[in-house]
């Protein structure tokens, strides 16, 4: 199967793109880890991302904030 009919047979079939599909599978396969307290760098280069940036800037379009805010969220405070 060529890619342009997989794409295509997968929008048809979940109503997403592969690209939205497999952006948000990172991302939430990437959640457990910054919650838990790793860095962004190694989240993000496990994840398969050489620039940190990028990966960055996809985590907060799908997630709505930066991963490092995203980690210091989830994290009890230290005030309390």
């Amino acid at each position: 199967m060529s890619r342009r009919a997989f794409t295509r047979f997968f929008r048809r079939e979940t109503g997403v793109s592969f690209l939205d599909w497999r952006q948000h599978a990172i991302v939430f396969a990437s959640l457990p880890r910054l919650s838990a307290g790793q860095p962004v760098t190694s989240v993000a280069l496990e994840a398969g991302y050489r620039n940190i940036g990028a990966f960055t800037t996809m985590f907060r379009r799908v997630i709505g904030l930066p991963p490092k805010r995203y980690a210091q969220k989830g994290r009890p405070s230290a005030k309390r």
